[in-house]
């Protein structure tokens, strides 16, 4: 029979997740019927909105006035995404790459290959049959040439103008689905009224312009640099502009880098939108176009931020056609009114935040830092304690352990300290990256004075058991509200990596289950020493459900493999604090709900639109597709290389010893652990589900060997200071 805590645990679970599986208000941003009878993309890699200005581009500039803007994620397969690998994957609708990218250096990306035509005008891309075998074994499964094919199926006209704009009209075979052209001069009003779809390879702010026959210049002239190549750029945007025909969608989208480092680039959009139930041939209601306002898509949940994969769908909506199930992306929509300068600075800050969350964590070893200074100064001032302790000196060995306390609670507040960040604009500071640093020194400090000096600071548990409420609560929170902590912040979020814009990624989770299962276990533990078991219960299969419900749901958390392991962590705690046998009986039981429990989640995710479902219900269409193997493979690749240097390997070997020393501290040597086992009879259930969640996570998650150590960050300071106010109490030896 399960166990009370788990069989009470899975049912105030089932009653939440009922309470929560409300009809969602969000619908699919798809059109049953056309919105424009044109649509022309103008792509431009390279394209930040530093580079708007209206000094050195005026027609950009001016086209912000009237068109809805946003910041956009161009990642791709490597971190830098090079222009081919931005065609392709707009073509695709779905994460593509070049085989020539070298994305480990900060090499010029290689140009697109102009395709070779046949005496009939049919293009063709050579490397296409290697590009797609290459694809093969990273797991995106993109359908090239799908945007193109989705157009010409429906008998209308692409055309394809520039290198660019060939690799994402080719189909598998390279074959080019369009009528292909090699110089952007030929773009007209007559050109764009012949097609439905125009791709126009503008090149690179960084790139030597094309010349008459397709192909690229040898070499830039010796005054060639940005600002000149902007200048020719923008005149060819003035003047296509100026030649669209009505009822036209101009897109004007940096939808590659051109660099060593990876930006978020620039997308416009204007003209006609949206609307699936306007009669064909009817003009557009002003709501219905792109003008003064910000783009969002459902990928992202975050006004004036897209997804480079979320340019294809977006592409083929105006034209009244529903994105094939081969495209990932999601179709944009416009919200909110801002235009011209305003929108340009907003915008050029999501690019400020990445670069400088990226520098901290890149540059500092920030995680790996984090972990050992805590250990280290706690570990030393541990040392020196026990030493004056011996010495009979009380009084200094009660100021040196307090001290040990204080750092573990600074450091376990840092987590929860650096999400508050996202509360202060400090984009706008002059140096961003020691801003981003300084506050969220700044807030973890008051997270720590606030856990150090409450009521509670005389209990061992007191200050760390508060630092982990309030991280618990901080994140819980905030995924509830729609994620605005999330974004740039040190755990959180970032639009470069683009794993995910919203709810929980793998870092962030892990503070919080971490976070949830520190906090739950102190006055789930404190009502069964006084004898109040079911209310111990209640609090624990309370907080756990919301937690869980926090973590999985799509609105919220929306992490499928969270789930899996915060569910036994919370099992196995409830059954370690009630003193109950586990047998395998009952883990197989945890490990079945935990599996029906993101199961269901994920089935009512899926019965929603599909523009509306996020990343759960789209795994079970590829369950029912038939391609959940591909994302399958991916996530168990990535786990595997998330081994990437000294300090992951050796990890796992921390972890090991962990376990067994907290199993066993007297056979370890750590009478300074027993006390504190003695002193917090709760530690060491608490600490056991911490290890069991770490490992079960790394395990589901593609993450792998990350989750463990973040969880070191949170966990192991928190220890320390446990251990260390234990060891300030008086004492008789």
């Amino acid at each position: 029979m399960i166990a009370r805590p788990l069989r009470l645990l899975l049912a105030v679970l089932a009653t939440a997740l009922a309470l929560s599986a409300l009809p969602s208000t969000a619908s699919a941003a798809t059109a049953s019927a056309p919105a424009a009878d044109h649509v022309v993309l103008l792509g431009i890699p390279g394209l930040t909105w530093d580079d708007i200005t209206p000094q050195r581009t005026p027609a950009l500039a001016a086209l912000t006035g009237h068109a809805a803007t946003a910041a956009m994620s161009v990642r791709t397969v490597h971190p830098r995404a090079c222009p081919v690998d931005g065609w392709l994957t707009t073509g695709a609708g779905a994460r593509s790459t070049d085989f020539r990218t070298d994305a480990a250096t900060a090499k010029p990306c290689p140009a697109p290959v102009p395709p070779t035509l046949a005496p009939d005008g049919a293009a063709t891309v050579p490397d296409l049959p290697r590009i797609v075998e290459h694809n093969d074994t990273y797991g995106y499964n993109p359908r090239f040439g799908q945007l193109a094919a989705s157009v010409t199926a429906t008998g209308r006209t692409v055309t394809a103008v520039g290198p660019g704009a060939a690799y994402a009209a080719a189909d598998p075979t390279g074959r080019v689905q369009a009528t292909y052209l090699p110089d952007p001069a030929a773009v007209d009003t007559a050109l764009i009224e012949r097609s439905a779809l125009t791709l126009v390879d503008l090149g690179g702010p960084y790139s030597p312009p094309t010349d008459t026959q397709g192909g690229t210049a040898s070499a830039p002239s010796r005054d060639f640099d940005r600002g000149h190549r902007l200048t020719e750029i923008d005149a060819q945007v003035a003047r296509i502009a100026a030649a669209l025909p009505p009822r036209t969608q101009l897109v004007v989208a940096g939808l590659a880098d051109d660099t060593g480092t990876p930006h978020l680039r620039a997308l416009l959009v204007s003209g006609p939108g949206t609307k699936a139930h306007r009669a064909p041939g009817t003009e557009p209601a002003p709501s219905d176009t792109f003008d003064n306002g910000y783009l969002t898509a459902t990928s992202t949940r975050n006004d004036g931020l897209v997804q480079l994969t979320d340019l294809a769908p977006s592409l083929l909506a105006p034209l009244g056609i529903d994105a094939p199930g081969e495209l990932v992306g999601a179709v944009y929509t416009r919200v909110g009114s801002a235009s011209g300068s305003t929108a340009v600075e907003h915008l050029r800050l999501f690019d400020v935040g990445a670069q400088a969350s990226r520098t901290v964590r890149e540059s500092w070893m920030f995680f790996t830092w984090l972990t050992l200074l805590p250990i280290a100064g706690a570990g030393v001032a541990l040392w020196f304690a026990i030493r004056l302790g011996r010495s009979g000196k009380t009084a200094a060995r009660r100021r040196v352990t307090k001290t040990a306390e204080w750092i573990g609670v600074l450091f376990g507040a840092v987590p929860g300290g650096s999400f508050l960040v996202a509360l202060v604009p400090w984009e706008k500071a002059g140096d961003p990256a020691w801003t981003l640093l300084g506050l969220t020194a700044a807030f973890s400090a008051l997270l720590a004075v606030i856990a150090l000096l409450g009521p509670w600071r005389s209990h061992p548990y007191g200050p760390a058991g508060v630092v982990a409420a309030a991280t618990a609560v901080i994140l819980a929170g905030d995924v509830m509200v729609g994620s605005p902590l999330q974004l740039n912040t040190l755990f959180g979020l970032s639009p470069l990596v683009a794993g995910r814009f919203y709810g929980f990624g793998n870092v962030a989770w892990t503070i919080f289950a971490m976070a949830v299962l520190l906090a739950v276990a102190w006055p789930t533990a404190r009502l069964i020493l006084a004898n109040r078991r079911r209310a111990a219960l209640v609090v624990l299969s309370v907080v756990g459900a919301i937690a869980v419900v926090a973590d999985g749901w799509p609105a919220f958390g929306s992490d499928f493999g969270g789930v899996l392991a915060l569910i036994p962590g919370l099992a196995i705690l409830g059954l370690l604090l009630t003193g109950t046998r586990i047998s395998w009986v009952k883990v197989g039981l945890v490990a079945l709900g935990a599996v029906v429990v993101i199961g269901t989640i994920a089935v009512l995710d899926w019965l929603r639109p599909a523009g509306s479902r996020s990343h759960l219900g789209r795994f079970v269409q590829e369950i029912v597709d038939g391609n959940a193997g591909d994302t399958i493979h991916r996530k168990i690749m990535g786990n595997l290389h998330s081994f990437t240097g000294p300090f992951t390997l050796i990890i796992p070997v921390v972890f090991v010893v962990l376990i067994f020393a907290v199993l066993n501290p007297d056979k370890w040597r750590s009478p300074a652990l027993t006390r504190s086992f003695e002193a917090v009879p709760w530690l060491r259930s608490t600490l056991i589900a911490c290890w069991l969640t770490a490992v079960v996570g790394y395990a589901v998650n593609d993450s792998g060997i990350q989750i463990p150590a973040v969880a070191l960050t949170i966990v192991a300071p928190l220890s320390i200071a446990v251990i260390a106010a234990t060891e300030a109490r008086p004492r008789v030896d």
